[in-house]
């Protein structure tokens, strides 16, 4: 499956951190998306995710049914970690 990064902007301490294990629990168990990373900073709103999906489409859907607002959603095309880039 493909890698989609995804951002997503709420109000400022909106998204709880039991919500957040709600959502990871959830995307653990999905038969089509499986979660790869995130980053979030729940006071400022922002949440930031690396996920695994069929397409774009299929994972704007479960951010939909998870009611979870979404921005945008991009497939990745190079992956880096502590300076060292590779294709994705």
């Amino acid at each position: 499956m493909a890698k989609f990064m995804s951002s997503h902007t709420m109000p400022p301490g909106a998204l709880k951190r039991e919500q957040v294990d709600q959502l990871a629990a959830a995307a653990q168990n999905d038969p089509v998306v499986k979660p790869y990373r995130s980053f979030l900073n729940l006071a400022q709103g922002k949440v930031f995710c690396v996920m695994e999906a069929p397409n774009a489409d299929a994972l704007a859907a479960w951010f939909t049914k998870m009611k979870m607002p979404c921005d945008s959603i991009a497939p990745v095309e190079l992956e880096g970690e502590r300076g060292v880039v590779k294709n994705a």
